[in-house]
């Protein structure tokens, strides 16, 4: 039985989109008051997701195989792009065609050229200089005079040299700084890479032991006939609030999801699920999402493109909220994307799920600069810079606390979960949203 449950876990993962595990808490969520804010974006619309059917059907031993080669797949490209990145960050300079490279080499090669011309032009003053010390008395005030002109001609040619060269030196230095900035990206483009190795390493590992409980159990099924998903419900329902259409890069917003119970009875833990879309390794630093529960003030880090909180028991039509922050890095322009949320509930052991999701989308735009204010004629001009303030959403508080994915009947469970594949998203319906049934005693 537990090998079966942890099987079912992993399957589960190996389908989905990698999720934060948070911590649960075992009181009764309150109602809030006043709630919150009316959405200010339009309706949501329904994003795929599988039909109630789906929620009971079982991964078969050929869709296990075909998540092991994808994450397969997946882990050998993540080693060969982590390789071309060694590789490019070995080169010399000179052999890269970065834009930064380029200006870099053709600074040095100004440099050099003018520190050439600077040294010629010293050694002609020096000569001239010699020249005009070496007259003997007898020379003629012609001679004399042409000798004096060469050292003026010769000391201003050389003036000039030196101010050439120091410009030279000076875009040499500033194009070495732009080249720097530019590798040291490029290396922590690299670290990026190297975690990359490990997380589909880590789901390689994953997919591999469903297959291998899978292929032990016969046909991957638990023995009691339990068909291991969780069906589908969406009488609970979560909603989010407060997310803008547009949404100012270099900026912060606050939004809300809240989580009703309106399924008739108690629920033992409620969850709501967030996920930005499309989800990808890099897109978490750029967007650096928050999430607060219950009272705190803290607001914690997301650790991947989606999370899944607990956000505590909910008594039949109460709710609980859960708090997001959105801060968008300023160099990220032009962004378009979505806030998936969608809802999930357990109670005496069994799990349900929303078979939808609700998609709102949003846009990542550029501040736009205040005007500078005209001063008056009897009025001085006001000192310094405009100030743009960020653009924020509303803020609900949470009631009740949340924490961790539902417990998924062993810590076997868990750990497979936590090793999400994302290559194996194909699987697709087997159990987009089914986390395996819980069961008591387990």
């Amino acid at each position: 039985m537990k090998t079966t449950r942890t099987l079912a876990t992993a399957v589960a993962a190996a389908v989905t989109a990698p999720l934060l595990l948070l911590a649960a808490a075992p009181a009764y969520a309150t109602t809030v008051t006043p709630p919150p804010a009316a959405p200010s974006v339009s309706a949501p619309t329904p994003s795929p997701s599988p039909s109630p059917a789906a929620f009971g059907k079982k991964p078969s031993i050929a869709e296990l195989e075909k998540a092991v080669t994808q994450a397969r797949k997946a882990h050998q490209d993540a080693v060969a792009a982590q390789e071309a990145a060694l590789k490019e960050l070995r080169k010399s300079h000179r052999e890269r065609d970065w834009p930064e490279a380029v200006a870099l080499v053709a600074a040095e090669k100004e440099a050099e050229t003018a520190a050439t011309a600077h040294t010629a032009a010293a050694k002609a003053l020096e000569e001239a200089e010699a020249k005009l010390a070496a007259l003997p008395g007898t020379a003629t005030p012609e001679e004399r005079e042409a000798a004096e002109k060469a050292v003026e001609t010769a000391r201003t040619t050389e003036a000039t040299a030196a101010t050439t060269k120091a410009t030279a030196d000076a875009k040499r230095a500033a194009a070495d700084d732009a080249y720097i900035d530019r590798y040291i990206e490029d290396a922590r483009a690299y670290s990026l890479l190297k975690k990359a190795v490990e997380t589909a390493a880590a789901d390689l590992a994953a997919a591999e032991k469903a297959l291998e409980d899978a292929r032990k159990n016969g046909d991957g099924g638990d023995d009691d006939g339990d068909d291991g998903m969780c069906k589908g419900d969406d009488r609970l329902v979560a909603e989010l609030t407060g997310l803008p259409a547009k949404v100012t890069a270099g900026g912060t917003v606050d939004f809300t999801v809240r989580v009703t119970n309106n399924t008739g009875e108690a629920v033992d833990r409620a969850y709501g699920r967030v996920t930005l879309a499309p989800g990808t390794h890099t897109l978490v630093p750029l967007f650096k999402p928050r999430y607060a529960v219950g009272t705190s003030t803290t607001w914690r880090d997301w650790n991947s493109w989606g999370i899944d909180v607990n956000v505590g028991a909910l008594k039949p039509g109460a709710h609980a909220d859960l708090r997001l922050r959105l801060s968008p890095s300023a160099k990220l322009e032009k962004w378009s994307g979505r806030i998936e949320v969608s809802g999930s509930y357990e109670r005496d052991g069994e799990c349900a799920a929303n078979t939808t999701l609700k998609s709102h989308t949003f846009q990542v735009v550029a501040a736009t600069p205040s005007p500078t204010p005209t001063p008056t004629a009897n009025t001085p001009a006001p000192q310094g810079g405009t100030k743009t303030a960020p653009l924020t959403g509303t803020t609900t508080t949470a009631a009740t606390t949340g924490g961790t994915l539902a417990k998924t009947g062993s810590s076997d469970a868990l750990n497979g979960l936590a090793l999400a594949s994302g290559a194996a998203v194909l699987l697709g319906a087997a159990a987009v949203y089914g986390t395996r049934r819980r069961t008591t005693g387990a």
